[in-house]
């Protein structure tokens, strides 16, 4: 996933897509410790966020951690399926 966001991040004001963590774990300090040990190159939500977060994770629930899914602008859900966003994200970020 990273390797998806540093190609995106090169295409500069041109960039696809915006990927942004939405956290699971249930307190501050879980939630601060994955993304410090992450290499992760995207926003997060705040876990302090609690409506945005629910509101979020209830788009696609896949049934694993990490669940993937891709919104459009409107903030309506594409696709939950994580090998599809994959490939989409892989397609976007190579344009």
């Amino acid at each position: 996933m990273a390797s998806i966001n540093e190609e995106n991040i090169k295409l500069g004001d041109k960039k696809k897509f915006q990927i942004v963590l939405v956290g699971y774990d249930r307190n501050k300090a879980g939630n601060e410790n994955y993304v410090k040990g992450s290499s992760m190159t995207w926003p997060a939500i705040k876990i302090a966020e609690k409506d945005s977060v629910e509101k979020l994770t209830s788009l696609g629930e896949t049934g694993f951690i990490p669940n993937l899914v891709l919104l459009n602008t409107a903030g309506e859900m594409l696709s939950n399926d994580r090998n599809e966003v994959l490939k989409k994200l892989t397609e976007l970020s190579k344009s």
